[in-house]
């Protein structure tokens, strides 16, 4: 694997750790109403705030999971290919039921990760 891809490995993996802060350790602040485009006041419902929260392991282990695949596993690639597809899915379907920013906010990086270990 390149240091190119490790580098945009990393950059997604803490892109993925800031989501994990937000929606499980930050689930009502000011940063997580403005990044998501909700209120304070939908934040703070219970029902919400649970789903945020379990949402946000998810993509903490998504960030563990690139991290692994950067400087672990001994088939690293293949394994950053996996979770690179994953999200490039999830992002896609994001950008299309929810909000088009997401396609962008949460797909760029790992986008750039994913051609970075085809190409290089």
């Amino acid at each position: 694997m390149s240091l190119i891809s490790q580098i945009l490995l990393v950059l997604s993996a803490a892109l993925f750790f800031f989501i994990f802060y937000l929606e499980t350790l930050a689930t009502t602040s000011d940063k997580t109403s403005q990044t998501f485009g909700m209120t304070k006041a939908d934040l703070e419902s219970k029902s919400l705030n649970v789903l945020m929260r379990n949402q946000g392991v998810y993509n903490g282990f998504i960030g563990l999971g690139l991290l692994y695949a950067a400087f672990f596993s001994s088939n690293g690639k293949e394994v950053a290919l996996v979770f690179l597809v994953n999200i490039l899915v999830v992002a896609l379907y994001g950008g299309l039921t929810s909000n088009k920013s997401i396609i962008l906010k949460q797909g760029g990086l790992p986008f750039l990760a994913l051609l970075s270990l085809i190409f290089l």
